[in-house]
């Protein structure tokens, strides 16, 4: 029987794409008003996503960068409006999913030992959870800076499958990311369930459009079992 479930944070337990994209929108309008060069938002918006891209989302001088694709002189006022804007919107718009709470607590209710495995600075994505209020429902909560491993290996999973303590076919991996939290996930023996509105292809077991179906995709791997 199942033992086990792994959560990814991002866009499966919350909107985070939704709240980039408000905070990078608002922080370029502060930037704008503190005096930016470009003063059209959707090119400077534009020119902030590839640099994101470019740099990664961990990199901490987007802004810096920004200035100079303006050809905006260097101006710490600007860029603390932005860093201002951005992080005032991440704490005034970080929402749960209507369905995560609900459905954490059923599985937790049903037995289910439950585990978040994330990609990213340990602080950065603890904090997500804090701020959520979701950290008493993990049990464990396994982050790859922290274990010098992350997605593009098998070894964060087999990671995660050892400090629950049970075997690769007893647990399974929840997320939206076909490469994040499918592929190594599945190559490991875990079970997997894409969380999707899309049509992009994966190699899942299951794919879900909300958190709230899965727990009638326990029901069918336990059926099979």
């Amino acid at each position: 029987m199942l033992k086990a479930i792994f959560f990814d944070i991002d866009d499966t337990l919350y909107n985070s794409t939704e709240l980039a994209h408000r905070a990078r929108m608002n922080a370029i309008i502060a930037m704008i008003d503190a005096g930016l060069s470009e003063k059209e938002q959707n090119k400077a918006y534009a020119k902030l996503v590839k640099i994101v891209k470019k740099y990664g989302s961990n990199y901490p001088h987007h802004f810096d960068r920004l200035l100079e694709d303006t050809d905006t002189k260097y101006n710490p006022a600007i860029i603390a409006a932005g860093v201002a804007a951005y992080h005032d919107t991440k704490l005034s718009y970080i929402r749960l999913f209507p369905e995560t709470i609900p459905t954490l607590l059923k599985l937790r209710d049903s037995g289910y030992a439950l585990g978040i495995i994330s990609e990213g600075l340990a602080v950065k994505q603890w904090e997500k959870l804090i701020r959520l209020g979701l950290t008493h429902f993990f049990k464990k909560v396994i982050i790859s800076e922290g274990v010098g491993a992350d997605k593009s290996t098998k070894r964060l999973y087999e990671i995660a499958i050892r400090s629950m303590d049970c075997e690769p076919s007893e647990a399974l991996m929840v997320g939206d990311k076909q490469d994040k939290d499918i592929v190594n996930a599945k190559a490991v023996g875990l079970h997997t369930v894409l969380i999707s509105k899309g049509r992009k292809k994966s190699t899942a077991e299951y794919r879900i459009k909300r958190l709230a179906e899965l727990p009638l995709i326990l029901k069918k791997i336990e059926k099979k079992r």
